[in-house]
C-alpha cells in the first residue's frame, strides 16, 4: 500500500507538471466605438487591472464592424495574448492613447471599462453618473441677448439652454462628471458632404456661465450658449434654417480635439419654427454611446487527464 501511495503522489507531480495553463488570452469587441486618425487621435489600448495596478494588453484601432485592429491599418486582432495574472483582474479598461505615446501608464482618458465577474466582462461608457445621464433632457431658446443693442432682430443667431419664464436651466438631470470631463455645446451645420461643427462653449452645471460666455465679447445670460453674430467675430449662423443639429457633447480634460468627442448625450435638430417655439435636445445615451465586451480566456490549467482516472490505472 505504501509503494502504490508512494507511486500515486510521484504520479500527480509528473501530472501537474505536464498539464501547463492554456495561453491566456483576450478578446475584444465593440458598439459605436469611432475608428481613430492615429496621426491626430493615437490608438486605443486595453488594460487589465491586477491587484490595483494596470497591466497593458495592447494597442489597436477598430473597424467599422467594432473589430480590433493591427495599428497602421493592418488586419483584424482575432485575440490579444495576455499575462496569465489577467484571470485576477479585477476589471477591464479601455484608454485613449496619445499620438507617439511612450508612457507605460494609461493616459488616464478611460473610455469604456467593466467590472470582471466572469469569463465575458461587459464593457461600459466611464463616464461618472451613468446612469443619470441617461435620464437627462433639455430644451433651448433662440435669442441673442448679448447683442439686442446692436441688432435687435437678429435672434435667430444664438441658442440658449435656458427655458422661460424663468429664467431657469433648460438642461435636466446633469450629473456631476467630475474634474476629468466637461460638458461642451455645439450647433451643428448638416446641410453639406460632411458635418460642420461650431462650438458654444465648456460647462459643468446647466446653470451657470458658460467658459466663454456670449461669444468673444462676453455677455449673455448665466447659462450654456452662444450668439453666432457678427458682434462676436463671427461666424454669422442663421440657426432655424433646417440646416443645424443642436447637440451636448462630453468632452475630456485636456480637450485636444477640434469637434465634439464620442460621447455626445443629447442632440436634437433645430427646427424652422425655434425662433417662435424653442427645441428640445433628445437623449442618445443608449443608442450612441461605446459599448463593448471582454473575453478573458485560458487562464485555467487544461487537464488531459483526471485524477480520478490516474487512480484507475495503479488498480
Amino acid at each position: 500500500m505504501m509503494i502504490l501511495r508512494k507511486a500515486l503522489l510521484i504520479a500527480a507531480a509528473v501530472l501537474a507538471m505536464a498539464v501547463p495553463a492554456a495561453a491566456a488570452e483576450l478578446t475584444l469587441s465593440f458598439n459605436n466605438l469611432p475608428t481613430l486618425n492615429e496621426s491626430t487621435e493615437g490608438l486605443y489600448e486595453g488594460w487589465a487591472i491586477v491587484d490595483g495596478m494596470p497591466v497593458s494588453t495592447g494597442v489597436f484601432n477598430v473597424n467599422g464592424a467594432g473589430e480590433p485592429v493591427m495599428p497602421g491599418g493592418g488586419g483584424v486582432i482575432a485575440s490579444f495574448p495576455v499575462p496569465d495574472s489577467i484571470g485576477m483582474s479585477s476589471s477591464i479598461k479601455i484608454s485613449l492613447e496619445p499620438v507617439g505615446d511612450a508612457d507605460p501608464a494609461p493616459s488616464g482618458l478611460i473610455v469604456l471599462g467593466g467590472d470582471v465577474e466572469s469569463e465575458i466582462t461587459a464593457l461600459t461608457a466611464a463616464v461618472p453618473g451613468l446612469d443619470m445621464l441617461m435620464t437627462s433632457g433639455g430644451s433651448y431658446i433662440l435669442a441673442t441677448p448679448s447683442d439686442n443693442a446692436v441688432d435687435p432682430a437678429n435672434d435667430d443667431q444664438g441658442i440658449w439652454f435656458l427655458a422661460m419664464p424663468g429664467p431657469v436651466a433648460g438642461l435636466t438631470n446633469l450629473p456631476d462628471i467630475g474634474p476629468n470631463w466637461k460638458y461642451e455645446s455645439w450647433v451643428v451645420d448638416v446641410s453639406g458632404g460632411g458635418p460642420v461643427p461650431y462650438t458654444g462653449g465648456t460647462f459643468d452645471m446647466a446653470a451657470g456661465l458658460d467658459s466663454d460666455e456670449a461669444g468673444c465679447n462676453g455677455g449673455g445670460p448665466p447659462f450654456p450658449g452662444q450668439d453666432y453674430t457678427a458682434f462676436h467675430c463671427g461666424p454669422v449662423l442663421d440657426l432655424d434654417s433646417g440646416d443645424f443639429a443642436a447637440v451636448i457633447s462630453i468632452e475630456p480634460v485636456p480637450d485636444n480635439g477640434p469637434g465634439p468627442f464620442m460621447f455626445k448625450p443629447l442632440a436634437g435638430m433645430i427646427p424652422t419654427d425655434a425662433l417662435d417655439n424653442g427645441g428640445m435636445v433628445g437623449n442618445q445615451v443608449a443608442d450612441t454611446f461605446p459599448t463593448g465586451t471582454a473575453g478573458i480566456l485560458g487562464t485555467v490549467p487544461v487537464a488531459e487527464t483526471s485524477w480520478s482516472s490516474l487512480k484507475a490505472s495503479f488498480r
